[in-house]
């Protein structure tokens, strides 16, 4: 005669078994706004760095000789409307005269240095974080 092989779970196991994958939700569960914050704080930052190239390149387009000296771009809002996207940006934008060393100079080197600083306010950490972005411009 062959004997039975009862090869079924426990009620123990089946609460045991519950239990863990309870815990493993509840870990990925707090898991998910941290992630969510982490990828909102990386679309600011992909925002803030698009206005900064953006504005380096409208400086770009003009000619050397009308990039003016000092602050063209005083830290301000980008939009006035509080439903605007931009309304959490901040921009400002130097340029000054640098020599063959990259040190600022105060006559004309025939070679400007254009410095945009985009500020805003990260969702993440609260805290307001800026990009910088610096580019040269030579006379041709």
């Amino acid at each position: 005669m062959s004997k039975l092989n009862n090869q079924g779970i426990t009620l123990l196991e089946a609460m045991i078994t519950i239990v863990v994958i309870m815990i493993g939700v509840l870990i990925l569960a707090n898991i998910f706004p941290i992630a969510f914050k982490i990828s909102e704080s990386a679309k600011q930052a992909t925002i803030a760095t698009n206005l900064a190239q953006a504005k380096l390149e409208e400086l770009f387009s003009l000619n050397y000789d009308n990039i003016a000296i000092g602050v063209i771009e005083v830290k301000e809002r980008l939009s006035a409307d509080p439903n605007n996207y931009l309304y959490d940006y901040q921009r400002e934008t130097l340029t000054e005269y640098v020599d063959q060393n990259l040190q600022t100079s105060v006559s004309e080197t025939d070679l400007k240095k254009m410095t945009v600083n985009v500020y805003y306010k990260s969702s993440a950490l609260k805290t307001e974080k800026s990009v910088q972005l610096t580019s040269l411009i030579s006379k041709k």
